[in-house]
């Protein structure tokens, strides 16, 4: 892992595009190692595009992206081998078990083969899965697809997580032990940029949050500066993104 304070990846004034409709507009940004990003914003902000232009899944029109230094389109395949990422909606093969796809995974990734049985065992445990391994993924409800895809997103030993919207749907156990797994990996380093709407989970385990309103960033700040409401007026978080939303 990298260690904590030095820029991971580099924003440089990036506009996004489907077609000639721009969703992001000239947004520019640093990503710390280390650090714990929550994603704020209201439907159709951007946040989903732009969790996949910072993952080298969506080109930019206009713009760099760079991971230590390098772009990230100019290394794509090396680069996505060093993140994982879990959709929305997330895919895992219908005909596979759970820990039959987690081991098909970690080969793509490039685990050594002899690392993988322990690997896939610590990502199925550290997800709440383990019970669930050796059942088709087809068969799995969708919070159990969720953590199956947070599992996969954690092997080969990833710098960034890229989590969009990863923990609806995750049973409130589960998902305590996923939180806890993500501050884990945070503190030795990794990188972890969580998007979703339950802005209580973003105030209690993200350092950072960045609020997204028609593809530009209109707040980015501190947790333990926002904590200490030197610089900001507020009851909590809530309040304070729907203010600024308004």
């Amino acid at each position: 892992m990298t260690t904590q304070g030095k820029h991971l990846l580099t924003v440089h004034d990036i506009t996004l595009a489907y077609e000639d409709q721009a969703v992001i507009s000239d947004l520019s940004m640093d990503v710390d190692a280390g650090s714990f990003i929550g994603l704020i914003g209201p439907n159709g902000a951007g946040k989903t595009t732009l969790m996949l232009a910072l993952s080298g899944q969506f080109h930019p029109a206009r713009g760099r992206i760079e991971f230590e230094n390098s772009d990230i389109y100019k290394a794509n395949d090396r680069y996505k081998g060093r993140i994982g990422f879990v959709h929305e909606a997330p895919f895992a093969y219908p005909y596979f078990t759970a820990e039959e796809f987690l081991h098909l995974i970690a080969r793509v990734k490039g685990v050594p083969v002899d690392h993988i049985p322990a690997q896939v065992r610590t990502a199925l445990e550290a997800v709440c899965l383990m019970d669930e391994r050796h059942k088709l993924t087809s068969d799995l409800s969708m919070g159990m697809k969720k953590k199956l895809a947070i599992a996969a997103a954690t092997l080969g030993r990833p710098n960034i997580l890229f989590l969009d919207e990863a923990l609806n749907g995750v049973d409130v156990e589960s998902a305590f032990h996923i939180k806890e797994m993500l501050k884990d990996f945070v503190a030795r380093g990794g990188t972890v940029i969580l998007s979703t709407h339950i802005l209580e989970v973003i105030e209690k385990i993200c350092s950072r949050y960045v609020l997204l309103k028609a593809g530009r960033i209109i707040a980015d700040i501190q947790a333990d500066a926002f904590a200490a409401g030197d610089e900001f007026k507020h009851g909590d978080l809530e309040q304070y993104v729907v203010s600024l939303l308004r």
